[in-house]
């Protein structure tokens, strides 16, 4: 899990705004939305004030990408980069506003808070719709669809 760090442009990013992805990772949506990160817990303390930027759901991770260029004082330019794996996400909750994904990793439980527009707000349907496959995954029973053969009947 990344959260607010510096990402580079010819690293994490191209020049064209886009994420540099892995080989084995494929692009299942992207949309600019505004999102914050919040420590969940009994009282919930912001990690990052409120932000704008393009999200991008990939088969291995959801990656933030905020708006604005950065130089670094050594002359790197980049963005500033937030991230979550696919397996870390606990839960996806629908609200009249906004979309909370909560999160467990190495920094806790963290919730983050997207405030979705018209089509964006199906960005995270995909998340939701694995969570079955994700606790097969964690337990050592996921077997890829290659290899269940084909459905009886």
């Amino acid at each position: 899990m990344k959260i607010d760090e510096f990402g580079e442009v010819g690293k994490v990013v191209t020049a064209a705004n886009e994420p540099i992805l892995n080989p084995d990772e494929r692009v299942i949506g992207f949309r600019q939305l505004e999102y914050r990160v919040v420590k969940g817990g009994i009282v919930k303390s912001p990690l990052m004030e409120e932000r704008g930027g393009w999200v991008w759901h990939t088969t291995k991770r959801v990656l933030h990408l905020d708006d604005t260029w950065e130089t670094l004082p050594t002359g790197v330019k980049g963005k500033r980069v937030h991230e979550y794996g696919f397996m870390e996400v606990m839960d996806v909750v629908w609200h009249k506003r906004d979309v909370t994904v909560t999160t467990k990793g190495p920094k806790g439980k963290v919730l983050w808070e997207y405030k979705p527009f018209g089509a964006a707000a199906r960005l995270f349907s995909w998340l939701r719709e694995q969570r079955e496959e994700r606790k097969q995954y964690a337990k050592g029973e996921h077997k890829p669809i290659y290899e269940r053969g084909k459905p009886e009947g």
